[in-house]
C-alpha cells in the first residue's frame, strides 16, 4: 500500500479511504485568492485525494493531483516524491529517480523517498548506489523493519550473501511477524537442521489471526526450509499452501495463452519471414535469453555476463513495450494480425527503438543480455525487428522446471503457475510454439539444455559463447565469482559452481506431482478451444 507523510509531524499516515467525503478542489480563481493557510489545507486535501486514487490503483488521476499540487507550489516534497512511484510503477525508472530527487533535494530527511530511490536504483541495476539509499534511509530510520529487509534484497543481488542473511535477520528481530523478510531469509540460506529461523518461521505461521497474503510468504520460505532438510512432504504442503492463497489473488484461464501461441505459429510461418526479407534494423548489439521460468536462463545469462565483452542487463521489459507501442495496443491479442499486416519499413524503426532501450543500460558494451525468460513468444517478431540478435533457448526437463516453478514466489503474477494441471498445459503450449520457431526460423536459436550444462560444462559453454560470436574467456567458466547484480530468484544459486541437487528433483515429489505429470503426458485432445 502507498503510504502518506504527514507534512507537519514528519508521521507516515494511512491514506484516507472515503472518496465520497473527499473536499473539492477549488477552481484556479479560487486558488489566487487563498491565504497561506489556506493553500496548505487545499493542499493536503488534495494529496489525501491523490492517495485514495493512487491506492485504488487509479494511477493516471492520482498523476494529475500530484502534477497540480506541483504547479501550485513545486516545493512540496510528497507530491514529488509519489509522482515519482508512479513513474516506477509505469516503467518510467529514470523519471522516478528524477522525480525523487527532486522530493529530496527539498526535504533530505525525507525517509520513503530515500527507501523509494533505493528501490528505483535497483530496478535500474545501480546497485551501489541502490544500497546507499537504503543505508541512509537506516540512518534516518534505524529501526524500520522494512529499510532492513530492503537493504537485504539488494545485498543478496549483488552476491553478499552473508550481510544479507543478517540484514533479514535484523528485520524480523525488529518485526517477529515480517513474513516477507522470512521468506527473503529462507530463499538464500542453505538449511541444515530445524533451527531457530525455521521455529520462528512456524512460530508466525501458526498464528490463527495471519493474514493470507503473510501466510503466502511463510508457507513458501517454510517449504524452501523443509526441502533443505530433505522433509519433502512437509515441504510440498508449504508449497501447495503458498500457491493456493497466491492462485486466489487472479485468475486467467491457461487458454489464453494457448491460443495465443497457436495464433503467433499461424501468422509466423515460413512465408512471413521470407516476405520480410531485408527489413529490421541491423545492429547485432542484442542476446535474448529465452525459456521457461526456472529454466536456467539466470545462468546462461551470468556465465555470458562474465565475458568482458558482454553486459548482463537482467529481465528487461524493454521489448514488450516496443512492441506495445508499434503495435500501438498493450493487448498481446492484438500482436498477431498486426505482424500479419506488417510492412518491412515499420520493423526496423522498432528494431532501432529497443536498441535505444538497452543502450541505455550499458553503452559501451558490445553486448546486451536480456533475460526476460518470456521472451520466447516473441521470437518471431524479433528475427523481423532485430535479424543479427543472438537468441538462446534455455530449455530443463519438464518435471523439473515445473515444478521449480511452483515452489517458487514470483514478484511478478504468473497466472499459470499456481495449478500443477495448467502448469502442464502451459508447458506444452510453450513447448510447441518453440517447436515452431525452430521450424521456420532454423538456426536462429542456440538451444542450451540445463542437464547437459551441469554434465559438461566446460563443452556446453564453449558452443554458448561460440554461438554468440565471441572469443573464448576463461571467465567465463569461473560465472560464480562474477559480482553483478542478480535480480532474480537464481541470485544466490548462480554464486556457486555448477552443482546437480536439482536435476531430478521431481522424483522426490512424484506422488504430489501426479497431476502436473498427467498433465504434461496429455495429447492433442486437450488443445484450446478457440
Amino acid at each position: 500500500m502507498i503510504v502518506r507523510r504527514d507534512q507537519e509531524e514528519g508521521k507516515i499516515a494511512p491514506p484516507v479511504d472515503n472518496t465520497e467525503n473527499a473536499p473539492k478542489r477549488a477552481s484556479p480563481g479560487q486558488v489566487e485568492n487563498r491565504s497561506p493557510a489556506q493553500m496548505i489545507a487545499a493542499i493536503r486535501q488534495d494529496l489525501d485525494l491523490a492517495l485514495q486514487h493512487h491506492n485504488a490503483g487509479r494511477l493516471p488521476e492520482a498523476e494529475n493531483i500530484y502534477r497540480r499540487i506541483l504547479q501550485a507550489d513545486a516545493q512540496q516534497p510528497v507530491a514529488w516524491h509519489l509522482l515519482g512511484v508512479i513513474a516506477h510503477q509505469v516503467g518510467k525508472v529514470d523519471s522516478a529517480v528524477d522525480h525523487i530527487a527532486k522530493a529530496l533535494a527539498i526535504s533530505p530527511d525525507y525517509v520513503e523517498a530515500h527507501n523509494s530511490l533505493g528501490n528505483a536504483l535497483k530496478d535500474l541495476g545501480r546497485a551501489d548506489a541502490a544500497l546507499a539509499s537504503y543505508r541512509t534511509a537506516l540512518v534516518l530510520a534505524p529501526d524500520r523493519a522494512e529499510l532492513h529487509c530492503n537493504l537485504g534484497t539488494a545485498l543478496a543481488e549483488i552476491g553478499d550473501l552473508d550481510a544479507a542473511i543478517a540484514s533479514f535477520r535484523h528485520a524480523v528481530a525488529l518485526k517477529p511477524d515480517f513474513a516477507e523478510a522470512h521468506r527473503h531469509l529462507a530463499g538464500i540460506k542453505k538449511h541444515t537442521d530445524h533451527d531457530g529461523d525455521i521455529q520462528a518461521m512456524e512460530l508466525a505461521f501458526a498464528r490463527p489471526e495471519l493474514p493470507d497474503g503473510q501466510r503466502m510468504h511463510l508457507a513458501f520460505g517454510l517449504g524452501k526450509a523443509f526441502e533443505n532438510l530433505r522433509q519433502y512432504d512437509a515441504a510440498f504442503s508449504f508449497f501447495a499452501e503458498g500457491n493456493r492463497i497466491r492462485k486466489n489473488t487472479r485468475r486467467t484461464s491457461v487458454d489464453l495463452h494457448g491460443n495465443f501461441f497457436a495464433k503467433l505459429a499461424e501468422v509466423c510461418g515460413s512465408s512471413l519471414f521470407a516476405r520480410h526479407p531485408a527489413a529490421g534494423c541491423q545492429d547485432e548489439t542484442p542476446i535474448f535469453v529465452v525459456g521457461m521460468l526456472r529454466s536456467g536462463t539466470t545462468l546462461v545469462e551470468q556465465i555470458l555476463a562474465s565475458h568482458p565483452e558482454v553486459h548482463g542487463a537482467g529481465e528487461l521489459d524493454s521489448l514488450s513495450r516496443v512492441i506495445s507501442a508499434t503495435v500501438g495496443s498493450t493487448n498481446s491479442a492484438d500482436i498477431p494480425e498486426w505482424i500479419r499486416c506488417a510492412e518491412s519499413v515499420q520493423l526496423e524503426p522498432a528494431g532501432l527503438n529497443y536498441i535505444a532501450a538497452i543502450r541505455s543500460r550499458a553503452s559501451d558494451s558490445r553486448f546486451i543480455t536480456d533475460k526476460m525468460p518470456g521472451n520466447f513468444k516473441h521470437i518471431g517478431l524479433i528475427k523481423l525487428m532485430l535479424p543479427h540478435a543472438k537468441v538462446i533457448h534455455c530449455r530443463r526437463d519438464p518435471a523439473d522446471t515445473c515444478l521449480s516453478i511452483f515452489k517458487t514466489y514470483f514478484t511478478q503474477q504468473h497466472d499459470h503457475v499456481h495449478d500443477l494441471v495448467d502448469l502442464g498445459r502451459y508447458y506444452r503450449f510453450y513447448a510447441e510454439l518453440m517447436a515452431h520457431w525452430h521450424s521456420v526460423l532454423p538456426g536462429f536459436v542456440h538451444e542450451v539444455e540445463y542437464e547437459k550444462m551441469v554434465a559438461d560444462p566446460a563443452g556446453e559453454t564453449r558452443a554458448l559463447v561460440e554461438f554468440c560470436g565471441l572469443e573464448w574467456d576463461d571467465a567465463c567458466l569461473a560465472f560464480h565469482q562474477t559480482v553483478r547484480q542478480v535480480a532474480t530468484a537464481s541470485a544466490g544459486q548462480v554464486r556457486r559452481p555448477l552443482y546437480k541437487d536439482s536435476v531430478r528433483l521431481w522424483k522426490r515429489y512424484e506422488t504430489q506431482l501426479a497431476p502436473l505429470l498427467e498433465s504434461l503426458r496429455a495429447g492433442d485432445q486437450d488443445r484450446p478451444q478457440s
